[in-house]
């Protein structure tokens, strides 16, 4: 073109717009998408700007305007996340790494809000023009780059621009403040490259015209002096600037995430649809296996099965989307009725272990399937884990339940504290219209319990992938990028064995794709390392080097050792304390001395510049959890081959075995205890001070029982807000699992709990009585009733003394006082005189609960005075064989109890609750006259209805059972007393497992003399009708001996 003085500047910036024009992707005004909600959700927002001018701007939005807009987000249930890049990109970086850190975090806001949350702030710089010859025609093609466009107006196009996105705001500096400014400080704030002036009124004009003065508005300032320690110009007067931004971004977030408050937030239904979300996210990239998925398909349609299947197979080998495939597969089918059934429409439920927060823990997992099977409801769901495993083994055997498909993957990677009782949920026969399909890897535990039944489960090995679909799988891969390997490359790559395995190729291919030199793509291939965990070190070194060293490190430290994952805005802040952010050589550099000014000075510290931590991120995204519809933003790690890796490489874990040799790997796993220890610390502490209580109590708690610290974990489960975010009214499992862990009877917990209970004052009546029903609760809960009986004491002198004795409060606390005394009671091993004291009170107070309860209206109250009334009648019948006294004789007692559960058993007939009300039957055999035929009648009537509800492996069964054999040892009839007492250890051994103290209990009972002496004579009696029939047999076979001969 000639010398400068030459060029037409205006006509290169029309030239520019007019190139923009032709890139507009929508005319006309955008209205905002509305996304309803009910779980948590990260917002993004993209602050865009030149750097150097807007020093200012960018602190007010970073120290005042986002900390206020993200306590705003929090209450809505919102993780606010700035991607604000002004710290630039490190220079060791190519100009495509610096074009595409800018551009790819507007991707990010796209995926994650559909629409990005966007500021802008203009003034009088463009910034860098990157030249023709700068931008790589990959960046040209992805973003539709417009050649003589500055960074900073490609994000503007790329972000708000082309779709004239409503979620963007921007903001246009006067620029009178810059006489102000001492002459060697101007340079910063006025750009000096001829053609910016032009630009930066095109650009103003155009954003005005498209956008409208609601979403583009003017603010002034003053100069406030040079800031000592950064150098850096001080402006003023910004308090317009950030009160239109956050009521802008404020009313943006409020409009497209509505929190819908018509659906109360459900935890079952929102784990479904994550679990939806993973699993069509996993079936559409499943490629072959086709042999495998006709396997399954035959053998969920083949009606004569009663055992699962489960398909086995080493870590990475892909039966994650084989399962997923297979779950898609059946919803479709079933909701085009082409799954045949006789029965019904089919249930399929699915579910991913390890695919989102809170998938390993088995007891959400079953409660989850007793919701979606309509077994359980709000009102019933049982109160603890070997509760919901017998209602569910119940179900699944019950020939009554509806058609169902189970698809479980990596049913290996459950919580290990529950290993024992994985599988305690599965009955060792299912009913005839249920099929389990399961994964999981050869040889670990819930594989060899499986192997080790009865009833055998199906096995069906995932194969190595064939040729073919390695090929398959390599070309789908990198042809996404528009990349192949030739047939010498090809063969090479797939002649490595591990390239069997499906995850080991993913891999593979991503670390091909990212290598930049082609003409050196063979000998890159052939340094790949021919097994999984290795190919996963060499990933983990090539992050290091080139995506954030100790940060990198940090990171994968952090992820490791957290209880299920981090939010992004955890690891941002824990990251942002870079001067701490590694442990020492000898791992020793956070000790106890100092460690409370530590763990305040952590939490005060600002977050992870975006830009350092957008290098990280997109390196370890391939390998992380996705979030699932719920977008609550948390990090994790989808394969646990890459834990592996990472304890193997940061934490010297020295592994058993390596490959394919199944959990072994991990239980053989011995960690340097000292490094493991620091980062748990470091969680700990930032854990310790972090406002989101929900957050707090899933992972405080954890790290310091990995730390061993029981001061710092008393101190934690004894605060208030820790407590009410445990408590559970039916049963805190996770709060009595932690006092668990210090003393395994919980009378640490009685004496802290009663401390607490001493001290606490009576200034608010109401707050302090529901703290302590929430106390007496969990210590009932824990059978310490003593110490709840003590506080219970005090509540209801709060409640009839200061509260007026408000019904419904009144009511659920002589509930409790019922339950209280009635397990006291229980703790007799037989009735007994001494059983009245106890007997009385629990009497009692059930009486005034269904006083009140009967006042009060609604489903909820129905079935807990049916409840109550069953429990009465109960105590009752006790209180009558105990031989009364002279307030309640054994003769007024039997009336009343008879009373009772005629009423209660009406109820529950009218409620529809066929369980409750076999239940009740049962009661209602008890209390008739011991060995009667009306006792044996309703005996009978129990069983029916038990098996229609539950199936015959269920905590009422083995009740009935033992009942009815009580039964016929009472009419003396011993044989058949036998047969019962057999059956009822039977199903104590199904549904308690065999160390449980009922399973014991009737074992005691065949081992009395009686019975061993009838199983004896029975032995005796089998062996000889064998002998009689095996005599028989050689009979037949010498008879035609004879006559062949």
């Amino acid at each position: 073109m000639g010398c400068g003085s030459s060029r037409s500047y205006p006509y290169e910036v029309s030239q520019q717009w007019e190139s923009v024009e032709k890139t507009i992707e929508s005319r006309g005004r955008q209205n905002r998408v509305t996304i309803r909600r009910s779980g948590w959700k990260t917002v993004r927002v993209f602050v865009s700007s030149t750097f150097r001018d807007f020093h200012s701007e960018r602190d007010v939005l970073v120290k005042e305007v986002f900390p206020d807009l993200r306590e705003w987000c929090e209450k809505r249930r919102l993780h606010l996340v700035e991607c604000d890049l002004r710290w630039g990109v490190p220079k060791d970086t190519t100009t495509e790494e610096t074009l595409r850190t800018c551009l790819s975090e507007i991707d990010r806001c796209y995926q994650e809000n559909i629409m990005p949350f966007f500021l802008n702030m203009t003034s009088e710089r463009c910034g860098w023009i990157p030249g023709l010859e700068e931008v790589p025609s990959s960046v040209v093609s992805d973003y539709r780059w417009i050649h003589g466009l500055s960074i900073t107006e490609m994000e503007i196009m790329h972000g708000a621009y082309r779709k004239e996105n409503p979620n963007s705001l921007f903001a246009l500096r006067d620029d009178s403040f810059i006489d102000q400014i001492p002459q060697n400080y101007r340079e910063e704030f006025v750009d000096s490259n001829p053609i910016a002036t032009h630009k930066l009124k095109m650009l103003k004009e155009m954003l005005q015209t498209r956008f409208g003065m609601d979403k583009v508005f003017k603010y002034s300032c003053s100069y406030n002096g040079i800031d000592i320690d950064s150098g850096k110009v001080e402006l003023d007067g910004l308090d317009d600037f950030k009160v239109k931004v956050f009521d802008f971004f404020k009313k943006a977030v409020a409009e497209q995430y509505p929190l819908d408050e018509s659906r109360q937030l459900d935890p079952y239904e929102q784990d479904k649809e994550a679990h939806e979300s993973f699993m069509k996210s996993r079936s559409s990239i499943l490629l072959g296996r086709k042999d495998i998925l006709e396997k399954i398909e035959s053998y969920i349609l083949d009606k004569e099965k009663c055992s699962a299947l489960i398909l086995l197979g080493g870590p990475g080998s892909g039966k994650s989307s084989l399962l997923a495939r297979v779950a898609d597969v059946a919803c479709l089918r079933a909701a085009k009725g082409e799954i045949p059934s006789g029965q019904g429409p089919w249930n399929i439920f699915y579910h991913f272990v390890g695919a989102i927060p809170g998938s390993t823990n088995p007891e959400k997992m079953i409660k989850r399937l007793l919701r979606e099977l309509k077994v359980c409801n709000d009102s019933n769901m049982p109160k603890d884990y070997e509760s919901a495993c017998q209602i569910a083994s119940s179900a699944l055997s019950n020939p009554n339940t509806k058609p169902t498909i189970i698809v479980i993957d990596a049913l290996n990677q459950l919580d290990e504290d529950r290993t024992a009782s994985t599988l305690r949920w599965l009955p060792s026969k299912l009913a005839p219209q249920v099929r389990c399909v399961f994964s999981m890897i050869n040889e670990t535990p819930p594989h060899r319990m499986l192997r080790e039944r009865k009833i055998k489960p199906v096995e069906l090995p995932v194969t190595p992938l064939d040729m073919e679909s390695r090929r398959e799988i390599v070309s789908e891969i990198l042809g996404q990028f528009n990349k192949r390997l030739d047939e010498e490359q090809m063969v090479s790559l797939l002649s490595k064995e591990a390239s069997q395995n499906p995850l080991w190729l993913s891999i593979a291919c991503e670390e091909l794709r990212v290598y930049g030199v082609f003409a050196k793509v063979t000998d890159k291939i052939n340094t790949l390392a021919d097994g999984l965990l290795e190919l996963l070190a060499q990933v983990l070194e090539r992050f290091e080097d080139e995506s954030g060293g100790s940060l990198m490190v940090a990171t994968l430290c952090l992820l490791e050792c957290s209880s299920s994952g981090l939010l992004e805005a955890e690891l941002l802040a824990i990251l942002g304390d870079e001067d701490n952010l590694m442990p020492s050589d000898d791992g020793e550099n956070n000790k106890e001395k100092g460690a409370s000014e530590k763990r305040e000075k952590s939490n005060k510290l600002q977050p992870l510049p975006a830009v350092k931590w957008a290098r990280v991120y997109r390196a370890l995204r391939p390998f992380l959890r996705p979030f699932g519809d719920s977008g609550e933003g948390r990090l994790d790690f989808y394969h646990r081959s890459l834990s592996k890796a990472i304890r193997k490489k940061y934490f010297n874990a020295r592994l058993a075995g390596e490959g394919e040799g199944g959990e072994e790997e991990e239980e053989g796993a011995a960690m340097n205890e000292t490094l493991v220890r620091w980062w748990n610390t470091k969680l700990a502490d930032y854990f310790e001070n972090v406002s989101n209580l929900e957050r707090k109590v899933e992972e405080y708690p954890y790290q310091l029982i990995k730390l061993g610290n029981e001061k710092r974990l008393t101190e934690c489960i004894c605060d208030w807000d820790m407590i009410e975010g445990l408590y559970n009214e039916d049963y805190s499992s996770q709060l009595l699992s932690y006092w668990r862990k210090m003393d395994e009877k919980y009378d640490t917990m009685a004496s802290k709990y009663t401390e607490m209970s001493a001290a606490m004052s009576i200034d608010d009546p109401k707050k302090t009585a529901d703290k302590l029903s929430c106390l007496a609760h969990t210590l009932t809960q824990a059978g310490q009733y003593k110490a709840a009986q003590g506080i219970i004491n005090k509540v209801l002198e709060i409640e009839t003394e200061q509260l007026d004795s408000e019904p419904e409060r009144l009511v659920e606390l002589y509930d409790l006082c019922g339950e209280l005394f009635d397990e006291i009671a229980k703790l007799h091993d037989f009735i007994t005189r001494e059983q009245i004291s106890d007997l009385r009170p629990a009497i009692d107070y059930c009486r005034k609960a269904v006083a009140i309860r009967e006042t009060l209206e609604g489903p909820s109250h129905k079935f807990r005075l049916a409840n109550t009334l069953m429990r009465l009648a109960f105590g009752l019948n006790t209180w009558m064989e105990c031989g009364g006294d002279n307030t309640l004789s054994p003769a007024e007692a039997y009336e009343e109890s008879k009373k009772h559960i005629e009423t209660s058993i009406q109820m529950f007939k009218e409620i529809g609750d066929l369980g409750k009300e076999a239940e009740a039957s049962m009661t209602k055999a008890i209390l008739f006259e011991r060995g009667s035929e009306e006792q044996k009648e309703w005996y009978q009537i129990a069983l029916e209805q038990c098996q229609q509800a539950f199936g015959e492996n269920c905590k009422l069964m083995t009740r009935i059972v033992s009942n009815t054999g009580i039964y016929y040892e009472d009419i003396q009839d011993y044989h058949t007393a036998y047969d019962y007492f057999v059956k009822w250890h039977q199903l104590c051994i199904e549904v308690f497992g065999e160390g449980h103290p009922r399973t014991i209990s009737s074992t005691s009972c065949l081992n009395e003399p009686r019975y061993v002496q009838i199983a004896n004579t029975k032995a005796v009696t089998d062996q000889l009708q064998d002998t009689n029939i095996e005599d028989e047999h050689h009979q037949e076979g010498d008879d035609d001996d004879d006559d062949e001969y």
